[in-house]
């Protein structure tokens, strides 16, 4: 299959367009369901930015289910970013220049010219469901498109706009349940992405989901939701926290309504209120443990806590690809509780390399809302039949700044191959090390299994609890080097 691809030498050659850039540039064609679009062509990759996957979720549509993307007459011109959700913390990251509460849209990075169907990789942002962006140059899909996959990025609504639900606020949507509106937003734009990425040369039912902290969370989240059925055949979850709780509902309603209280209007009102007004509420109680953006457990697209789904054998059985970081997180909203921090460092710190005394308890922190959890999904999710590939990423870059505390999801720009981005230099045995990483991912994407000619062999989760080892060291596959202190963690936190 071949994208349409036409060199435009005039800014009036094609008078449908509103957004032409100058002349001589390259633009590249495609046809949604909802009408013609043309994005850029860079070299060999064409990129479409800023696509509307639902109607604007604005006005009356706030807090509410996303509907359809409008019918277009005239040709989208998706040649740049839409804007970012509204967050608290605007960063714009050079891609995007504002934030707006017309955000729903996505982005797709191609090879420019193919001879079949490509696999899809759907990749949804983390920012603990309170920021970020899909146009962060971190997620630039160039390199992984030259890999031989359609790569595709997208928003949803975050914050308050995104997680607040209540019977008043979502009194018309009690088949939907309440909140949760991120989420459906995410099962919006898989939607869309079956309905359309063939146009863009991807395959349909051959689409794999990925995401890092909050990113991997909703993976894991889009897995157990029945909401979610059939949007895609395989998942990749990087550095998830399995820790943190969805609200019941009474819990829920609460949220909502203390929230309301500090914009001084009733629930009904909500839908009425100044934009900024929302946002400043959100910072002011964003210390809240009881307001932060979490899910809802609603009985339509979330039925249980995530690990009680899991337990219960109630995801969906695909193929797995799970990890997490060894380096030393301090987590805020799944701080682990004090008592059992102090009982860990007396029985775990000597299992801790001598070189990484001086952080224990934050290796502790992280071993328990990241390393452990990861385990236990891995181990479970085999348990129930699905080819189940676990790794840790131990890597620090050779020449560039190492991570700083408090930053998860090292391997992002490693996976996506944009090393640099916000960052220092990185040498010839980091970028071989991202390509490394680049051709497992994409070897798992087309197949299911991250296996493949040149690479280190890469066993499947069993009973012997190997995982991929990423490291200064080397990429090997063997014992878990974790084991006896994720042993203690998981006797420690009594899980049933």
């Amino acid at each position: 299959m071949r994208l349409y691809w036409f060199l435009v030498f005039a800014s009036g050659v094609l008078s449908m367009c509103s957004d032409l850039h100058a002349q001589g540039e390259r633009f590249v064609f495609a046809l949604t369901r909802e009408g013609q679009v043309y994005g850029i062509a860079d070299f060999d990759i064409a990129k479409f930015m800023g696509i509307p996957y639902a109607a604007p979720p604005i006005g009356s549509a706030r807090w509410r289910a996303p509907t359809k993307a409008p019918q277009r007459a005239e040709i989208l011109a998706a040649n740049k970013f839409g804007p970012a959700c509204p967050q608290v913390s605007e960063q714009t990251f050079e891609a995007s220049a504002r934030n707006s509460e017309d955000c729903l849209s996505v982005n797709i990075f191609t090879p420019a010219r193919m001879d079949e169907r490509l696999p899809v990789m759907v990749w949804i942002h983390g920012g603990g469901l309170s920021s970020g962006t899909a146009g962060d140059p971190l997620y630039d899909g160039s390199a992984l498109a030259r890999d031989g996959v359609v790569l595709v990025t997208f928003n949803y609504r975050l914050g308050a706009l995104g997680w607040l639900g209540s019977g008043i606020l979502s009194g018309d949507e009690k088949e939907d349940g309440i909140g949760n509106y991120g989420m459906k937003d995410q099962i919006a734009a898989l939607r869309w992405v079956h309905d359309n990425i063939s146009a863009f040369g991807g395959d349909p039912n051959n689409v794999t989901i990925f995401g890092s902290s909050s990113g991997a969370n909703a993976v894991a989240m889009l897995m157990v939701s029945r909401r979610a059925m059939g949007l895609f055949q395989k998942a990749i979850v990087q550095s998830a926290s399995f820790r943190e709780l969805a609200r019941h509902r009474d819990a829920a309603e609460s949220a909502v309504q203390a929230f309301a209280q500090a914009l001084g209007v009733s629930q009904v009102q909500m839908r009425q209120s100044e934009l900024q007004k929302i946002v400043a509420v959100q910072a002011r109680l964003a210390e809240d443990p009881a307001l932060r953006p979490a899910y809802t457990i609603d009985g339509s697209y979330v039925d249980e806590q995530l690990e009680d789904a899991i337990r219960a054998d109630h995801e969906q059985h695909i193929p797995l690809l799970i990890g997490s970081n060894g380096f030393p997180y301090s987590p805020n909203a799944q701080s682990m509780p004090a008592p059992l921090l102090q009982k860990l460092l007396q029985t775990t710190a000597r299992l801790y390399p001598a070189s990484r005394q001086n952080d224990v308890p934050l290796r502790i922190r992280t071993d328990w809302v990241f390393s452990e959890p990861t385990r236990f999904v891995a181990r479970t999710h085999a348990e129930h039949g699905p080819a189940t590939y676990r790794y840790l990423f131990d890597y620090v870059p050779e020449t560039a700044a190492p991570p700083e505390e408090g930053e998860e999801g090292q391997e992002i720009r490693f996976v996506f191959g944009t090393l640099g981005v916000r960052s220092g230099l990185y040498s010839h045995k980091d970028r071989e090390l991202s390509k490394t990483m680049r051709t497992y991912w994409t070897n798992f994407a087309k197949y299911g299994d991250p296996n493949g000619s040149g690479l280190p062999a890469w066993r499947p989760q069993s009973a012997k609890d190997d995982l991929l080892l990423i490291s200064n060291s080397g990429v090997t596959c063997g014992p878990d080097p974790m084991k006896e202190r994720l042993d203690l963690i998981e006797h420690l936190t009594s899980r049933p």
